[in-house]
């Protein structure tokens, strides 16, 4: 077996960023060729120690190629079995850093896609012990330096790995992230009417270095009433008091195909954090007709506008976040959907920033 695939996967398809780019990923390339995912009884709480280190379950198929959930030790023993040209870590994960001790016994190259940089996060959130943010940055610096490849989404998060790495320049390699196909088939001429002075927030509204304070504050310097989305966890909705002009609507997350049905009618996507690497749901917005803003601090900012019409203002700037808002909401919107998203495809994404990296 030439490739074998390690992270996170949930057979759910509502996931998070690094769970989506592991799922596509592997799925694209079992198209062509006989692989298996393997993933781990993460949660403690959950899974018994025995579990942990000699658990088995198969837990999805895909292609002809299976996914497996095991314990340490039957990972190691599967991979060694298996004898992969290739293990390539699609995320963070700190029960990873066992496989890279195949390099001590085999030839098995390890590649790694960095969907964010982990000491770089740690100032965002204050629940970690000490000791798991100690683990966090040993299982970090094994990923960034005893990988052959790292796989990077956009200048800025390489910018940020720069900070507090010192990797060989050659080993890194910049990706992108892709679009489902619900996103990229669309029926243009639905897209056209628009619910009036709507903005639509995704993402959890607690990780600060999303921006939604941020965005609210700037929200209730409009003149306008707006009507402001958020897709993240409904029972949050009672946290929030009564705003003169903004009405508040918390929508739980759900399927792309159902995505694509409640974002096609909405004026505005906002990303207004001060760090992302990349975030897959500006495109995916974006591909339903709306309007992108967002600052210069999240990675898709990068290629956006290679797309779309978009609006990137400098982070933090309440000012010029305001203006965007009213320029936009102030026109009816009659934003194009560009017409070569297939470019955008996880196919294209696969086959155009990974697979060609392994010969």
């Amino acid at each position: 077996m030439k490739v074998v695939y390690v992270g996170s996967y949930n057979t759910n398809d509502i996931m998070t960023g690094p769970e989506k780019v592991s799922r596509r990923v592997f799925e694209e390339y079992s198209k062509t060729d006989e692989t298996i995912f393997i993933h781990y009884f993460q949660d403690g709480r959950k899974y018994s120690y025995f579990k942990k280190l000699f658990g088995y379950e198969e837990t999805d198929s895909v292609n002809g190629s299976k996914v497996l959930k095991l314990g340490v030790f039957r990972m190691i023993y599967t991979l060694f079995r298996l004898q992969p040209e290739l293990i390539h870590v699609l995320c963070f994960n700190r029960f990873v850093i066992f496989l890279y001790l195949l390099k001590i016994f085999t030839r098995v190259k390890m590649y790694y896609t960095m969907n964010g940089i982990i000491r770089h996060e740690n100032k965002y959130y204050n629940k970690e012990s000490v000791f798991t943010v100690l683990k966090n940055i040993v299982v970090e610096n094994v990923l960034i330096y005893f990988s052959e490849k790292v796989f990077y989404l956009s200048e800025f998060s390489k910018s940020i790995l720069r900070i507090y790495y010192n990797p060989d320049n050659s080993k890194l390699i910049k990706a992108i992230n892709g679009l489902d196909a619900c996103f990229i088939n669309q029926d243009s001429s639905a897209l056209s009417e628009k619910e009036l002075n709507s903005v639509v927030f995704i993402g959890n509204i607690d990780q600060k270095e999303k921006g939604f304070d941020f965005l609210l504050q700037t929200l209730l310097m409009c003149e306008r009433k707006i009507k402001l989305y958020i897709i993240d966890s409904s029972d949050k909705v009672s946290r929030f008091p009564g705003f003169p002009n903004i009405e508040i609507n918390f929508v739980d997350k759900m399927l792309p195909e159902q995505m694509v049905n409640f974002l096609k009618n909405k004026s505005i996507i906002a990303a207004p954090g001060e760090y992302d690497t990349f975030n897959i749901s500006v495109l995916e917005a974006a591909s339903c007709g709306l309007y992108p803003v967002l600052t210069n601090q999240t990675g898709v900012s990068e290629i956006i506008g290679d797309y779309f019409p978009a609006s990137v203002f400098d982070c933090k700037d309440k000012v010029l976040l305001m203006k965007a808002l009213e320029r936009i909401l102030g026109e009816p919107s009659k934003y194009c959907v560009y017409k070569e998203l297939d470019r955008l495809s996880w196919n294209n994404a696969v086959k155009n920033y990974y697979v060609r990296h392994y010969e």
